[in-house]
């Protein structure tokens, strides 16, 4: 074989790995750019708008008489189907209320949320008007609610509830 020849086929396979490889170590950066954006999750407790949705004001406290949402922001989730849990826990430790919806993530930022309303005891309507309370009394103090999302915690917090 003519060694111009092969000297030539020399170069232009070494030119072509070349590229190869160049090429792949830009597709690599391409490739794990995205990956570096991770999940986010934001989660508040707030009162319905007159509209009955959530405000976009967090809140701590709340009157036994309120309507509670528990709302959490997902920035930057996976696209697609999902399933989410609020599990509402009353101040004795006890899972009082287990709110469950599939869900679908379509944008950027996904607002999902469940309320709580409280009730009083059987009877104890009658009594409110001596005691603000009254039947209530198990409902008062700290509440915690945890997140879930596929079976997986994603977010908890915390609020107070009083009379």
């Amino acid at each position: 074989m003519d060694t111009t020849r092969l000297k030539l086929q020399l170069k232009a396979i070494i030119a072509m790995m070349a590229f190869l490889v160049s090429g792949a170590a830009i597709s690599q950066d391409i490739a794990t750019e995205p990956s570096d954006v991770k999940p986010d999750q934001q989660l508040y407790f707030t009162l319905p708008d007159e509209h009955a949705f959530p405000q976009a004001d967090a809140i701590e406290n709340f009157d036994c008489s309120d309507k509670i949402y528990s709302v959490i922001t997902l920035s930057n989730f996976p696209k697609g189907k999902f399933h989410i849990a609020f599990i509402w826990t009353d101040p004795a430790g006890t899972d009082r209320e287990r709110t469950e919806y599939p869900f679908y993530v379509r944008e950027d930022e996904e607002k999902l949320w469940a309320w709580l309303q409280l009730s009083r005891a059987t009877g104890a309507g009658m009594l409110q008007w001596i005691n603000p309370a009254a039947g209530l009394e198990e409902f008062i103090g700290p509440w915690h609610v945890t997140v879930e999302v596929d079976g997986k915690k994603v977010a908890s917090g915390s609020f107070d509830v009083s009379c």
